[in-house]
């Protein structure tokens, strides 16, 4: 895989490409920030609303505009040792439990991200916590099996390897944090996610993709409903 793109855009044009929408964000670049622009939008006087990613650290940040009726500015904080760490082991070139934790931390923030930037621009412009941990949560799995296939350049993934992915994503224990809905919520959009994924396992290969875009396209009740 070439390694000429940012990591953060090729995971972004991954995302776009499988579910088949254009966020008309990349580059991402300009929308990460780092600890003193984490603390200069938290520190701020005007309300804002931040999506954590699974480790606590990494985050989404969101402001409503007040001059622009359902516009948002949005933030992608990113530790310096998350990015340190993908620098030193770039995924496109080596995948192992030592960057995957990492990586799947991107993964998740870039597709909150990227999801409610296309959530926001529906008529119904409604996104739950719920809905968008659960999507990031079976797209941490796509990537990571995608990156892992190409680098193995085998058709199917070896059983050690899914192993490794499917143990850090569904089998980690519960989230800490000190509010007992977040862990709940996550605990849910993990279940979620398992479920759906090993649904897809069970489909024709040429059947997988238009599940995925029939999931993204869907909103939350949708997706309870039709996917859960």
């Amino acid at each position: 895989m070439s390694a000429a793109l940012p990591l953060i855009d090729h995971v972004a044009r991954l995302l776009e490409r499988t579910y088949d929408f254009d966020s008309g964000l990349l580059p991402l670049g300009r929308f990460v920030v780092g600890e003193q622009g984490r603390q200069l939008l938290l520190d701020g006087a005007q309300p804002r609303r931040r999506v954590d990613g699974g480790d606590g650290e990494a985050c989404l940040l969101l402001r409503p505009l007040a001059e622009i009726e359902g516009s948002w500015a949005a933030a992608l904080y990113l530790p310096e040792k998350l990015v340190e760490d993908l620098e030193r082991a770039d995924p496109r070139r080596e995948l192992h439990r030592g960057n995957l934790g990492p990586f799947a931390t991107l993964i998740e923030e870039v597709d909150h991200l990227l999801t409610f930037a296309d959530r926001a621009l529906r008529p119904e412009g409604m996104v739950s916590l719920l809905e968008l941990e659960w999507h990031a949560a079976v797209s941490k799995h796509l990537t990571l099996s995608h990156f892992a296939g190409r680098l193995s350049a085998r058709r199917r993934l070896a059983p050690e390897v899914r192993r490794m992915i499917d143990q850090h994503l569904f089998h980690r224990g519960p989230v800490v944090d000190s509010d007992a809905s977040v862990v709940r919520r996550y605990a849910r959009a993990e279940s979620l996610a398992r479920t759906f994924v090993g649904g897809l396992r069970r489909l024709a290969v040429d059947a997988r993709l238009g599940r995925l875009r029939r999931f993204h396209r869907a909103n939350h009740f949708e997706k309870l409903r039709r996917f859960a």
